[in-house]
């Protein structure tokens, strides 16, 4: 039997009230700093998600639509 679940930690990247945020996906605790540019929230993330193999970043548009993704491990 095959199964759906996956067990990669994800991270949204996602601009709110004016700067970009990061998460960790299913973790209340899982906000992270709150960046000026996208470009560094992207950065933050891809570093948190190195760190937590298997991992994936989702980047969502300003309007909340997914922008692009990166799997890593």
């Amino acid at each position: 039997m095959t199964t759906t679940k996956t067990d990669r930690t994800v991270f949204h990247v996602a601009a709110r009230d004016g700067k970009w945020i990061v998460t960790r996906e299913r973790h209340p605790d899982g906000e992270y700093d709150a960046f000026e540019t996208r470009d560094e929230a992207v950065e933050r993330a891809r570093g948190e998600a190195r760190q937590q193999l298997p991992s994936q970043v989702k980047v969502h548009r300003p309007d909340g639509s997914l922008d692009s993704e990166f799997t890593l491990g």
